[in-house]
């Protein structure tokens, strides 16, 4: 019982000799060190170009370090806004200062130009702050010179400057026409406008339409602006004072 209480006892002492040591070895050694380190003031980097600021910092024995960015109107695009530590707080040296960095422009949503002419497309890109980057021409059932397809649909947003490609109508491809309006027409006015355009006209169908001159077209199948193979036919409804008749 004895033996094991000066254990007990002489390892207590021991762990107080240790403890004592490492009081001394942090009063001494440790705190001292850290007192006496250099100390800087931070300097003011607000409203500077991010490479400029870490140079700044860097140069005052600090740590820049870019912690996020954000879209700030009053700063141009990598310019610094915010910094933490703020300017002219003594510092040690070495110590971490946090910046934030404007993103620049907002981001916005991509209008449509699909159906514009290519000079009122042009005229929308520019608009939005856009790039109109490459142009191609296709076959499509879109009238010439009409915008039939953009890269970046509409409603997405992007930075402002960004390329958007487009593709350009050149009409039908070869061997298709589009239907002409023949509404109001009369029927010598339409067989002409169709053979014109290598088209055939199809079945006539008589209707009583009040206030209309006879064999005025007031109805058609397939209607305006359908694409039709050359020598189709376009069938017609003509006005006329007798009970229906397909002829």
């Amino acid at each position: 019982m004895k033996m094991e209480l000066k254990k007990i006892r002489n390892n207590f002492l021991l762990l107080m000799a240790v403890f004592a040591v490492i009081l001394v070895t942090v009063d001494y050694i440790v705190l001292p060190l850290y007192v006496s380190g250099t100390e800087v003031k931070v300097p003011d980097v607000l409203g500077k170009n991010k490479d400029e600021a870490i140079k700044i910092l860097k140069d005052a024995n600090l740590n820049p370090i870019i912690q996020t960015s954000r879209f700030d109107q009053k700063y141009e695009k990598n310019q610094i806004i915010f910094q933490k530590p703020s300017a002219n707080i003594a510092v040690k040296e070495n110590r971490r200062i946090y910046l934030t960095v404007s993103g620049g422009d907002p981001l916005m949503k991509v209008p449509s130009v699909i159906g514009k002419t290519f000079r009122d497309a042009t005229i929308t890109v520019e608009r939005y702050g856009l790039v109109l980057g490459t142009v191609d021409s296709v076959e499509s059932e879109f009238p010439a010179n009409t915008i039939v397809e953009q890269q970046i649909p509409e409603g997405r947003e992007i930075a402002k400057g960004t390329k958007i490609n487009l593709k350009i109508s050149i009409g039908p491809k070869q061997g298709m026409v589009r239907v002409p309006n023949l509404l109001s027409k009369s029927l010598s006015e339409a067989e002409i406008i169709l053979k014109s355009l290598s088209l055939k006209l199809g079945n006539k169908i008589y209707i009583n339409y009040p206030n209309t001159l006879p064999n005025t077209v007031v109805d058609q199948e397939p209607s305006e602006d359908t694409l039709l193979n050359i020598g189709d036919s376009v069938n017609v409804v003509l006005a006329q004072n007798r009970i229906n008749e397909r002829k």
